[in-house]
């Protein structure tokens, strides 16, 4: 008599401590990036009209992309390139670039200050964990859901 044998396809994702997230951050990283490739960016382009569009929280157009923060800096992702992202003091002066880097397993950040140099990356896993580190490896901040430790793993923020 043939035994039936059943199988069943399991479904896991790849779970990082604090330090296999930092080495999968900081693997294959670029130190410095060539600026004169975002020369245009240095200051916002479209200044008056972001900050108008800021103003009255229309932050999603047909061309772009706005996220404003409490301190009067923002940032624009425009649509066709979406992997990109400049942020721009509250007079509209680069502060930042971010690019987004999709692998299988997570999305890294990771950040360039206005003269091209590194100044950290952001792993974010499939679990709805981030990991935030600086230019010097350090953990700045350790999300998991809604809840945000520091690197003692005590809670320092949440958010909506």
């Amino acid at each position: 008599m043939p035994t039936p044998i059943l199988a069943f396809t399991l479904k896991a994702g790849v779970s990082y401590s604090v330090n296999t997230a930092r080495i999968e951050s900081f693997t294959n990283i670029k130190y410095k990036i060539d600026m004169s490739l975002y020369k245009e960016f240095l200051r916002d382009n479209d200044f008056l009209e972001n900050k108008k569009l800021l103003l009255k929280n229309k932050l999603k157009n047909k061309y772009k992309k706005l996220v404003k923060f409490s301190d009067g800096s923002y940032s624009v992702t425009y649509k066709d390139n979406k992997n990109v992202s400049f942020f721009y003091n509250a007079k509209g002066c680069l502060i930042c670039i971010q690019f987004n880097i999709y692998t299988i397993n997570c999305k890294k950040r990771y950040s360039y200050d206005s003269k091209g140099n590194f100044d950290g990356v952001i792993l974010c896993t499939k679990n709805n964990e981030q990991f935030i580190f600086d230019k010097n490896k350090k953990l700045v901040a350790h999300w998991i859901g809604k809840n945000c430790y520091n690197e003692q793993g005590e809670l320092i923020m949440t958010r909506e």
